[in-house]
């Protein structure tokens, strides 16, 4: 029995329940209009006509309208929360939208900037509609939908337009107007920036200024933030110095504020405990509703310096700064005691996705229709897709989702894959003939001889700059890393739609520093595959290319922030990063290629010469592969395919080394040039590549770059002067580069027997240029001259008899030599000419004889075919 009564006890609670919840849900649909209705009368009162110009107030005893807007606050705070709890989010949405609405700060773009702001300045009812506004959207942001957020977001733009946005937080809160990771830029680089893309805006905004007088050139900020450096009230010119009515066109610097000096509000005006909003308290703690918040800094503010008052009237009163704020400094201190802006982006982390999704797209949407609103000067509630951003505001847009993404650490692979990613890749990739498609687009606008790129606008620059800071987060993680590290592809050309300047503005800077931060981080590097890696390396290759312009205040160096120097730190740590051995790209050569070339541009050549020991160390890593392939190839011959995979990489390194040795204006990176080219060429690496690509490289590298070298200092040796031993130097190297990769690989080049035959002719051709005829008379030119003969016939010497010994020369006046040779495939061709050419050598005439002698001793030693096994052997033995 007491089961059965127990049950029907909880039947008939459940039935209550329900019955309750539907009565209250029938109350709100009947009552929330009403309800809405005695907001906007009690909020109606316009309080700025009881205001005085400095902001102060009379009496606060409710004759003023003070205690009206109290009520107003908590009867909006309590019917939106009421609605929140009973889940009708139709009706929730309703009264939220109107509730922004009332702030005043959506809509009306037809007038002034400084009657905007003077509206809102003077009519606590508007700063009260905000303040409601804010807390709710902190506190059920889950349900305020896509609309909802844009009205947020919208009043927060309006509001960092109007400069009512504190720099400073509240008590124990930061600015929603910083960022969380320190500057891509330097202080001094961050300056020059803003006065070149100001400048720059400044040419855009003047070429659509078809009706009004262009702007009077003024002080830096005065000239682009004229209409926010005047007063309240002072409106009077305004409009003959901006292009829109709205004003919204010269706003630029998305963080620049304070528009005189007398409105910097001070750290904290007042520890009252009262002046803090009620949700910020521990819930134990009983504090007042939101509305006695808001009525208790009105008190607080206009009880500030009025404690002691005088009682003679002689009594000097104190020079308080607070006492002296204009009613905008004023404003501004009680809208960030009172609302939490930045728990915006704090409090998303308590988002559930559908409301999280709704956040970031509404600022999504606010940036792709930004352009299309800009002209428009009134946006009714059913238009907020229309609300238009100033530049700065669109680059404050973009600030915002990437901090939101980087307080979103747990969800941000749902972020990244369905948002960020899509909307980076819309705003910066290249797209071909897309401003032709797009003729309405403002990007056909704003750059008709370039419809396919985009100009760089403050929006820009926080775009490209949100992608580094999350490639730079990502980084860091295992998972998701190469997915975002592959959009750094589309920050340059070809995949970039960005347009670029070559030496004014642009953003080669951003990309150097967000690069060293991505490649700092080695150990998560380590874990990235291919295509993060195309992006890192394709960012590296434009920041090389980007830097290195010379400087005339300090010729031979290169500034901190340059980007090619910082392409070489990158590079640097990654190279000898022991987390990173193996796992770096060899495709990593073009990068290093361009900053070898920077370090010219520079005429840095230390910059040249550390990029050439990049190369080296990238050349020692491919010992690996070589080993590899001797191993898998045994012997190598004339047709081996398998070598392909090691020549690949080898080929662009060799030709990486042998450009400045050719081509380098600097005669110490020359010669680096050409002793790391010499060494690479006789490593081991050239064992392990097939026989005919070895002799295309001692043609198109060696034999080109050692012939090019010695046929410039022989066209300049009268000019040789104080340079004697740095002309001798580099002679003595380009002989090497040509004689000891041909002895240290010559029996792989006999086995190319056509091609060996060239490329011995290309040698006793650069040497008969070298060694001349047989004048030299006295002076330092003559002798170098003396000493670069010296030395070229003795290496020709004994090339001559290691190929004597192997038998491939004889001497051509010896039958059984023709014999022997014309067995071993014609080298009768390859004597005569030999002999041919040494002979024209006036200098080698005296020589002749004696190497012919040689030839024949050797030819009798040769009688025995078994012999020429070791004769090789000692061939080898003297090019080692």
């Amino acid at each position: 029995r007491s089961a059965k009564s127990m049950e029907s006890h909880q039947q008939i609670f459940g039935k209550d329940v329900a019955d309750a919840k539907n009565l209250k849900e029938l109350l709100l649909e009947s009552a929330w209009q009403p309800i809405l209705s005695a907001i906007s009368g009690l909020w109606g009162v316009a309080s700025e006509e009881f205001y005085e110009l400095d902001g102060g107030m009379q009496n606060l005893d409710g004759t003023y309208g003070v205690q009206s807007v109290r009520i107003g606050i908590d009867l909006a705070h309590e019917i939106l929360s009421s609605s929140s709890n009973l889940g009708r989010s139709d009706i929730f949405q309703d009264l939220f939208n109107s509730i922004c609405y009332m702030s005043g700060l959506l809509g009306d773009y037809n007038a002034d900037i400084d009657q905007r702001a003077n509206r809102f300045i003077y009519s606590i009812e508007r700063q009260s509609a905000l303040t409601v506004a804010i807390n709710i959207a902190e506190e059920s942001g889950d349900i305020i939908g896509l609309d909802g957020w844009k009205c947020v977001w919208g009043m927060i733009f309006e509001l960092r337009d109007l400069q009512l946005l504190s720099t400073k937080g509240g008590i124990g809160r930061r600015s929603i107007i910083s960022e969380s990771d320190p500057d891509l830029l330097t202080i001094d680089a961050r300056n020059d920036f803003y006065l070149k893309m100001v400048r720059d805006m400044q040419g855009l905004n003047e070429s659509y200024d078809a009706e009004g007088p262009p702007r009077k050139a003024t002080s830096f900020f005065g000239s682009f933030f004229s209409s926010s450096a005047r007063d309240p009230g002072d409106y009077a010119d305004s409009l003959t110095n901006i292009r829109s009515i709205n004003g919204k066109d010269d706003q630029l610097v998305w963080d620049y504020l304070s528009s005189s000096e007398d409105e910097d509000e001070k750290e904290s005006i007042g520890d009252g405990h009262d002046a803090v909003p009620f949700f910020e308290r521990s819930q134990t703690q009983k504090g007042p509703s939101i509305g006695a918040a808001f009525e208790n800094q009105l008190i607080y503010e206009s009880s500030v310096g009025k404690e002691e008052m005088p009682v003679t009237g002689l009594e000097r009163m104190g020079n308080d700064l607070s006492i002296q704020q204009s009613p905008r400094a004023r404003v501004r201190h009680r809208l960030s005691q009172l609302v939490d802006f930045s728990g915006l982006i704090s409090e998303s982390r308590y988002l559930d996705m559908d409301g999280l999704s709704d956040l970031l797209n509404a600022l999504v949407e606010m940036i792709r229709d930004s352009s299309k609103s800009l002209n428009n000067t009134r946006a009714s509630e059913g238009e907020l897709a229309s609300l238009p951003l100033s530049p700065a505001s669109e680059a404050f847009a973009e600030i915002l989702l990437c901090e939101i993404a980087l307080k979103n650490r747990d969800r941000f692979a749902h972020v990244w894959e369905n948002i960020l990613c899509a909307h980076y890749n819309s705003r910066l990739t290249y797209r071909p003939g897309w401003g032709r498609q797009n003729s309405d687009s403002a990007l056909s606008d704003t750059n008709p001889q370039h419809p396919e790129t985009v100009a760089l606008t403050p929006g820009i620059e926080k775009c490209v700059t949100g992608v580094l800071r999350l490639c730079i987060y990502a980084s860091s993680r295992n998972t998701l890393a190469s997915e975002v590290l592959s959009t750094l592809k589309v920050l340059h050309p070809p995949f970039g739609a960005l347009h670029w300047s070559p030496q004014e503005l642009n953003l080669d800077k951003h990309l150097a520093e967000g690069l060293w931060r991505v490649c700092r981080n080695v150990d998560g590097l380590s874990h990235i595959n291919d295509e993060g890696w195309s992006g890192i390396l394709g960012l590296l290759e434009w920041c090389a290319s980007r830097g290195g312009m010379p400087s005339a205040q300090r010729v031979g160096s290169l500034a901190e922030d340059d980007p090619s120097l910082q392409a070489f730190r990158s590079l640097h740590l990654m190279l000898h990063a022991v987390e990173l051995k193996d796992c770096v790209p060899f495709g990593v050569v073009r990068s290093i290629r361009s900053i070898v070339e920077a370090g010219e541009r520079a005429q840095c050549p230390k910059l040249s010469i550390a990029g050439l020991d990049l190369l080296q160390v990238l050349h020692s890593r491919m010992e690996s592969l070589a080993v590899f392939q001797n191993a898998a190839t045994n012997p190598i011959g004339p047709d081996d395919s398998n070598g392909q995979y090691l020549l690949k990489y080898w080929l662009p390194t060799l030709e990486a080394i042998g450009e400045p040795a050719e081509k380098s204006r600097n005669g110490h990176v020359r010669q680096h040039a050409l002793s790391l080219l010499t060494d690479a060429l006789i490593d081991r690496h050239g064992r392990s590549i097939p026989a005919t690509s070895l002799c295309d490289i001692m043609n198109t590298v060696c034999l080109h770059v050692a012939g090019r070298r010695i046929a410039d200092l022989l066209r300049v040796r009268s000019g040789f002067g104080s340079d004697f031993d740095e002309c001798l130097i580099e002679l003595e190297l380009c002989i090497s580069l040509i004689f000891k990769p041909f002895l240290h690989h010559l029996k792989t080049l006999v086995s190319v027997e056509g091609d060996f035959v060239g490329i011995w002719i290309s040698m006793l051709g650069i040497m008969s240029q070298l060694l001349g005829d047989d004048s030299v008379s006295s002076g330092d030119d003559d002798d170098v001259c003396r000493m670069t003969k010296e030395l070229g016939s003795e290496h020709l010497r004994n090339a001559v008899m290691v190929l004597i010994a192997m038998g491939l020369i004889t001497d051509d006046s010896n039958s059984r030599g023709e014999q022997q040779q014309e067995s071993n495939g014609g080298g009768q061709d390859i004597s005569s000419v030999t002999w041919a050419a040494i002979g024209s050598i006036g200098y080698c005439k005296p020589l002749v004889e004696e190497w012919r002698q040689s030839a024949r001793e050797s030819a009798m030693d040769n009688i025995n075919p078994s012999q020429n096994v070791v004769n090789v052997n000692v061939g080898e033995e003297n090019a080692d």
